[in-house]
């Protein structure tokens, strides 16, 4: 049955063959049943719908349609692409677009356009005449123009030829389901022209949406910002060989949408240079070709430059640049505008771009766009410095070949997620971050919440709102009223304004403090509680320890009488080591007891205390595989009077965070160094480990009371993470005229703490 409708369909096609006029899709059709009787193999084949569904879930958005036509033209070496709206304000009007571009071939059309996700300009990624890096990828051009528009027709040239080709394709009429789209077909046409003209003209008729003004505004705004606003510092791919005798210069790009030219109505959505210069610094970034990040902060307002190198590797990313300009929307720092004026324009431009190869990848720098998160930290005040996306405008450059592993994804609406993506994200951030900080410092303002010993020389609220309602008086005496009623409407809102955000910055600091007060007093009295409860439980435990070593020695004695003592031996030492462990647990939290019931102050001979602690914990130390070192130099050291459980807190806090760095590291190089030295009037105490170590991006909050990266713990000794012991230990320190803070490991650690107070006065 299979072999006669074989034989059937190849006579079908030979007679087809011998036809004087060749009806080709007959031979197209035939061909597809014969492929179907191949039962030893299958083929993929392409519903004609897929067109419908690649062009409205490819490019989401009608600004990214027309987008991706525009740089389609830039691709195509054109210099100038004429948009013409025709009946726009409702659904069914027509849209032109029309380059001087290099044009296609009838061949390039059958090549190219007609083939979904063309490889073309990856392997042509310069252009012919202008050598320009191209912009457009993937071969989502025709997308688009659906994604517009119920039809097209499609017109292009070349130069030197005497024809046109024209081709027209109904999108919803003919790309319907259950239709191989290999099956459909489409008639080429053929247009007389002069020889000289070249270019590609696409007709969309029936457009799907309506065109607002509004909607054109935004149009015109994402058709300005699709080249860096700012001027190119990067030598994109193609730039070099213009400088190559032969090749004739670029004369630049322009865009027309129904009569405008872009350059005009650049100048009304531009920032104007008068605002940009009222920016209160300058940041610059770029990584290096060995993954290193350097930024760049000037300010001239402030009066100060500073630079830094980021403490971390951006490998994946490649060289790469940023630039931004940093605005805070005070009265006293903008001049010129009202601050009301000055941040609608931020919230309308504001925001951290990205250009890829010279042309803008959407959606970052958008309005609602956090993709560095900083709307995020500032909104939960992470960060209390004006550090949002609308207090930055600027942008980030990137080139394809030179960072090859940020790609963008088939929508053309952002970049891949992948770790390269992460770095990058992570640069500029941390840039943005580190100079918005550093601009904190400079003008004596809090950076974080979590900033220790932060005293503010802004003054009391009181006084912020007695100096505006002086300013306020004094506007009015300038304008010449003797009522004081001719103050300028804006001046009085930024007045309102300013007393507004001093009012909810106080309250919201208060309520911060408070919750954390609450917390901590909280806790403290459940720990309070829990102190009298161990200290009855630690008595009992002891007498039963006791009771327990008693029963041990009969047991042995009983084994011996029964001739069994060797085959008992492994399990009695174990049942041993287990006793001594909670013996030392038990003596620790027996003295620990006894210093605080005390509650006398004393100098603390820190060999001692020491020394102690390790004997008390070295059976607990070894099962866990960790070695100890101590070095205590000079010997004799003593602290300033404090009480003797203080240390042990501090000790006890230290080595708990040290086994948790050690366990997360899951190395087997598990090694624990306490040192006990002199710094100036100061007695130190390090705490060095083999643990993971502190991450610089928390360092400022570790001290933070129920800040935690440890979130359990199958320890019997070390338990969850509460986030109070770093927490304890700072108050410690500062209760005794001391501090606390991370240093610098010796070699072969990872991780230092060191507790500082006063030294005895004797030994001052």
């Amino acid at each position: 049955m299979k072999s006669d409708l074989l034989n059937t369909l190849k006579k079908q096609l030979s007679i087809e063959l011998e036809q004087e006029h060749v009806d080709f899709q007959a031979i197209a059709e035939l061909n597809k049943k014969i492929l179907e009787c191949d039962k030893s193999s299958v083929r993929f084949s392409i519903d004609a719908r897929h067109i419908h569904r690649l062009g409205f879930e490819l490019v989401g958005r009608q600004e990214t349609a027309l987008s991706e036509l525009i740089k389609n033209a830039y691709d195509a070496d054109a210099t100038e692409v004429r948009i013409d709206f025709v009946a726009f304000d409702k659904p069914g009007g027509v849209l032109t677009i029309a380059d001087d571009g290099s044009g296609m071939t009838e061949e390039t059309i059958r090549s190219s356009w007609m083939r979904l996700s063309t490889n073309d300009k990856e392997l042509s990624p310069i252009s012919d005449r202008f050598k320009r890096s191209r912009a457009g990828r993937k071969g989502i051009g025709r997308f688009a123009v659906e994604r517009l528009g119920k039809e097209l027709i499609l017109e292009s040239g070349v130069i030197g030829e005497t024809q046109g080709v024209r081709v027209q394709f109904n999108w919803d009429d003919v790309f319907k389901p259950d239709v191989d789209i290999g099956m459909l077909t489409f008639s080429v046409e053929r247009f007389d022209k002069p020889p000289e003209a070249h270019g590609t003209k696409l007709t969309i008729v029936t457009m799907r949406d309506r065109w607002t003004e509004a909607q054109l505004k935004r149009v015109w705004k994402s058709v300005i910002l699709l080249q860096p606003p700012y001027k190119v510092r990067r030598t994109y791919r193609g730039k070099a060989l213009v400088k190559n005798k032969g090749v004739e210069p670029d004369p630049g790009f322009s865009v027309v949408i129904n009569g405008k030219n872009s350059d005009e109505v650049r100048m009304e959505f531009s920032l104007d240079k008068t605002f940009l210069d009222q920016r209160l610094a300058r940041i610059s970034g770029h990584i290096d070709k060995d993954g290193h990040a350097h930024i760049l902060l000037e300010s001239k307002r402030l009066g100060f430059t500073d630079q830094i190198t980021l403490d971390r590797n951006f490998d994946l990313v490649g060289v790469s640049t940023f630039e931004a300009d940093y605005f805070i929307y005070s009265s006293e720092l903008i001049e010129g505008f009202s601050s009301r004026t000055a941040q609608d324009v931020g919230a309308e431009y504001g925001g951290i771009r990205l250009y890829r190869d010279g042309f803008r990848v959407l959606p970052y720098g958008e309005p609602r766009d956090d993709w560095l998160r900083l709307a995020y930290d500032t909104g939960r005040r992470s960060l209390l410095i004006p550090a949002s996306n609308n207090n930055f405008f600027g942008q980030v450059e990137l080139a394809s070949d030179e960072n090859v592993l940020l790609e963008e994804t088939s929508s053309r609406e952002g970049l891949i997620e992948n770790e390269a993506f992460a770095q990058l994200a992570d640069f500029v951030r941390g840039g943005l971050e580190w100079a918005a900080m550093r601009v904190a410092a400079a003008r004596e303002r809090k950076q974080t919440a979590g900033q220790k010993d932060f005293t503010s020389k802004r003054g009391k609220p009181s006084e912020r709102v007695k100096k505006i309602f002086e300013d306020v008086s004094a506007t009015s005496i300038q304008s010449g009223s003797s009522g004081g009623n001719a103050v300028p409407v804006d001046v009085l809102k930024d007045a309102q304004e300013e007393v507004q955000k001093i009012v909810e910055s106080f309250e919201q600091e208060q309520e911060q403090r408070e919750k954390v007060h609450l917390r901590y007093e909280e806790l403290l009295r459940i720990l309070a509680s829990l102190g009298t409860s161990i200290a009855v439980f630690s008595h009992e435990i002891r007498g039963a320890l006791n009771g327990f070593s008693g029963s041990i020695l009969n047991l042995k004695g009983l084994l011996t009488d029964l001739g069994a003592k060797d085959k008992a031996k492994k399990p009695i030492d174990d049942v041993e080591a287990s006793l001594s462990q909670l013996n030392d647990l038990a003596s620790y939290v027996m003295s620990l007891i006894a210093h605080t019931a005390k509650r006398e102050k004393n100098e603390i001979a820190i060999h001692s205390v020491i020394t102690e602690f390790v004997s008390q914990f070295k059976h607990y130390l070894d099962t866990r595989q960790v070695e100890f070192e101590v070095t205590i130099d000079p010997p004799y050291l003593r602290t300033t009077s404090m009480h003797r459980s203080e240390i042990d807190s501090v000790l006890f806090n230290f080595l708990t965070n040290s086994i948790k760095a050690m366990d997360r590291a899951n190395t087997g190089n598990r090694k624990i160094k306490i040192s006990a030295d002199r710094e100036g009037e100061f007695v130190r105490i390090g705490f060095q480990d083999t643990g993971t170590g502190v991450d610089p991006a928390i360092a400022d909050k570790i001290f933070d009371a129920f800040f935690t990266t440890h979130q359990y713990g199958d320890d019997e000794l070390v338990g969850p993470g509460s986030g109070l012991g770093l927490k304890i230990v700072s108050d410690i320190a500062s209760a005794n005229s001391g501090h606390v803070r991370l240093g610098d490991t010796e070699q072969g650690f990872n991780c230092r703490f060191d507790f500082l107070v006063p030294a005895a006065k004797a030994q001052q």
